[in-house]
């Protein structure tokens, strides 16, 4: 380890988001970061110790189901939930901006990023979402007889996710606008 990085994680409560408009978005909270590797039925289903009629002794279907079930090298699916973007209602429309002109048509998938970071406010870590859509957008829960923060939330449809591993345009996009 680098005597400049540290040992301690990173907290939870530092984070920026980039829905493609390119500007730094604050968020109260990003859920959905997530990534299932998908397990192909023939590696499900290996069928180890069951060959059906031939006899014990006989290991060559046996051999070849254990080889197939092996897993490879091969590239897997993956599949990640729905990206749940949640803030404070105020006067920025975006998120209900997007949602309307994805349902008119008029603007196309867009890669939405989300990043972890330090105490000075440059992303250590990265995230990218491909292709994301937007699905659902949730007002605010109005109640009278309860203060608090009204909430919107966005959530995405995506293509999948991947690490972000090039950090220096964003931090210095983002230390222009901060």
């Amino acid at each position: 380890m680098a005597a400049d990085e540290s040992a301690d994680p990173y907290p939870r409560h530092r984070f920026a988001v980039d829905i493609g408009t390119g500007e730094r978005l604050g968020f109260a909270a990003v859920r959905g970061l997530s990534v299932r590797v998908e397990v192909a039925p023939d590696e499900a289903e290996s069928g180890a110790g069951d060959t059906g009629d031939s006899p014990w002794w006989d290991f060559g279907d046996w051999f070849d189901q254990y080889r197939e079930s092996l897993p490879t090298t091969e590239r897997r699916r993956t599949q990640s939930p729905n990206l749940e973007l949640r803030r404070g209602v105020g006067d920025d429309t975006t998120l209900w901006d997007w949602l309307q002109d994805w349902v008119a048509g008029t603007v196309k998938p867009r890669p939405v990023h989300v990043f972890l970071l330090d105490g000075a406010g440059r992303p250590v870590r990265g995230w990218r979402c491909l292709a994301a859509t937007p699905v659902e957008w949730t007002g605010p829960e109005l109640v009278a007889e309860r203060s608090g923060v009204a909430m919107e939330e966005l959530e995405l449809a995506h293509e999948g996710l991947e690490a972000v591993s090039d950090l220096s345009a964003w931090t210095e996009a983002g230390e222009d606008s901060a």
